[in-house]
């Protein structure tokens, strides 16, 4: 069996489509390995979305260029969205990647690994080319390889945008917002859970509008409630609600539906009216804090993404934002600083405050959601929950690590629990919190 190593980057969308390309692979007979050392070929999938991120797509694919230097591998390969971008200045400035293949050429990919290991470079590199994603492109719906803690996995229910924000590449790598079938999503959930996966994620460039293309009307607290009453089923959440389209109904279905987390993660990006306009983002002051004001009424766990030094960002609209932050105290909160994408409106806007602003703006910004996420945090002190168990910290002493419902893998805090007997990753444990941390926190089973 022929060897193939993966290094994936980006987002748990850009996760889902390399698990995609492991299933194909597998199920063409290729063999897997962690250890780029004994890989005969190399796969590098890339992200594309900011400059930050595609610097690091560019460093990984340095990085495994010298195994292929040592004589170890055969052959690498770039997939992804930065390919799917910039394929072809990719292949004028690096010559260490035998093929490229963009989001819409995975299930070529068996086929193209074939041909390189087999010397036959010219014929595996001559017909490649990156389609552009549009309404025509189907969503894969193939098997998978799971790369995720196995109690848990991230499924998408639909691929590109239509929101067209000012500063986002996306719609012009992903192409046009398309759902899958809600049979064939639920039909996945099904399968993966009796397979032993307890946690659905649910994942889109925009989750709120699924179904509302296929169907015309928004499907995801059905799709959410369907989901819940699959028995196999112990937890399933839903991520990327944009703003406007958060209904009354999805807000009823997190708060109130056993299985569903209570958990709402809506991107505002900012909070001064003008600066959103700039970005084509919907929402003004009073629209975002009625919103919000319902879901805390309800209970939801609140997160939201900001991001500081948008062209025209004055003082002022920062500190409008810093206001928001320390007044609402969101539980949590991601936030990055403004990179200038080609092919975006926001690439020619003027305005933007230098990098070194940004960056005091992001650093400032981040401090007062610390002290957000430590005040939310010692509220639930004294609460006990379930907890998801994911890692073994010390097996002598029974200390692991998990999650509630309440956190989103990957991306939010941890519980550190002490338990009285012996838990294995993937097991439920009922935990007291007894301790508060920044982000995280502690507790011992009851």
């Amino acid at each position: 069996m022929r060897t193939v190593g993966m290094i994936s980057l980006g987002c748990a969308k850009n996760r889902v489509d390399s698990e995609q390309m492991l299933g194909l692979l597998r199920d063409a007979g290729y063999a897997f390995t962690d250890d780029p050392a004994r890989a005969e070929a190399l796969i590098v999938n890339t992200c594309g979305f900011i400059r930050t991120a595609k610097e690091e797509s560019i460093d990984a694919i340095l990085d495994m260029a010298r195994y292929k230097r040592q004589g170890v591998c055969r052959a690498l390969v770039a997939t992804g969205c930065l390919v799917q971008r910039y394929a072809d200045e990719l292949r004028e400035e690096m010559p260490e990647i035998d093929a490229f293949v963009g989001v819409t050429e995975y299930t070529r990919l068996p086929e193209i690994i074939r041909k390189l290991l087999d010397g036959d470079v010219r014929e595996a590199t001559a017909p490649i080319a990156v389609t552009p994603a549009d309404a025509r492109s189907a969503i894969f719906e193939g098997s998978r390889v799971l790369t995720t803690q196995r109690a848990t996995a991230y499924i998408r229910i639909a691929d590109g945008c239509d929101n067209r924000c000012a500063y986002c590449a996306i719609p012009n790598i992903r192409g046009p917002f398309r759902s899958r079938s809600m049979s064939a999503v639920l039909d996945e959930a099904s399968s993966l859970c009796d397979g032993g996966v307890k946690e659905i994620v649910y994942i889109a460039q925009d989750t709120t509008r699924f179904g509302e293309d296929t169907e015309g009307r928004f499907l995801l607290p059905e799709l959410l409630r369907k989901t819940a009453s699959i028995p196999a089923v112990s937890w399933v959440r839903a991520l990327y609600a944009y703003p406007s389209r958060v209904s009354d109904e999805l807000l009823d279905t997190l708060a109130h539906t056993p299985k569903v987390s209570p958990y709402l993660d809506v991107p505002l990006q900012h909070i001064d009216a003008g600066v959103l306009r700039r970005m084509g983002r919907w929402g003004d002051e009073e629209a975002i804090y009625a919103l919000l004001a319902k879901a805390r009424r309800l209970g939801l766990t609140l997160r939201t993404t900001f991001l500081v030094g948008f062209p025209g960002e004055s003082a002022e609209a920062f500190e409008r934002l810093l206001d928001f932050t320390n007044t609402f105290q969101f539980d949590r909160m991601g936030a990055f600083a403004f990179s200038p994408e080609e092919d975006t409106p926001a690439f020619a806007m003027d305005g933007a405050p230098p990098d070194e602003i940004k960056q005091e703006r992001l650093d400032q910004l981040m401090r007062a959601q610390r002290r957000a996420s430590l005040a939310r945090n010692r509220l639930r002190v004294g609460e006990t929950t379930a907890v998801l168990c994911e890692k073994v910290l010390d097996a002598n002493n029974n200390i692991y690590e998990g999650r509630s419902i309440r956190e989103v893998p990957e991306s939010d805090g941890i519980v550190r629990f002490r338990s009285r007997a012996a838990v294995s990753p993937g097991e439920f444990v009922q935990v007291q919190v007894v301790r508060a941390r920044a982000y995280d926190l502690e507790g011992e089973s009851v």
